[in-house]
């Protein structure tokens, strides 16, 4: 996944004269955001991944909850980054 954003980023530079680190991380937060919401969205009741007596338990929904607190973390850290060299 860096290699794909980091090409990414670069043909944007090469296009666009955008710094490409920042095109990098931009393009890993518009992925890590979509994984969150498919994520989430295959578990709801009728998504993909649902299971009955599975997926809906107390200790699934926290497991569910601890990948969603990670993730977001993960994606304020890279917008924490991407903005960085502009402040």
């Amino acid at each position: 996944m860096i290699t794909i954003c980091l090409l990414i980023g670069l043909g944007i530079q090469y296009f666009t004269g955008f710094y490409w680190l920042t095109a990098m991380l931009l393009v890993m937060i518009a992925v890590l955001i979509n994984g969150l919401i498919i994520f989430n969205e295959d578990l709801d009741e009728g998504g993909f991944d649902h299971q009955e007596g599975v997926t809906d338990t107390p200790e699934a929904n926290a497991e569910h909850s601890k990948a969603n607190k990670i993730q977001v973390a993960t994606i304020v850290l890279l917008i924490i980054g991407a903005v960085w060299p502009y402040i």
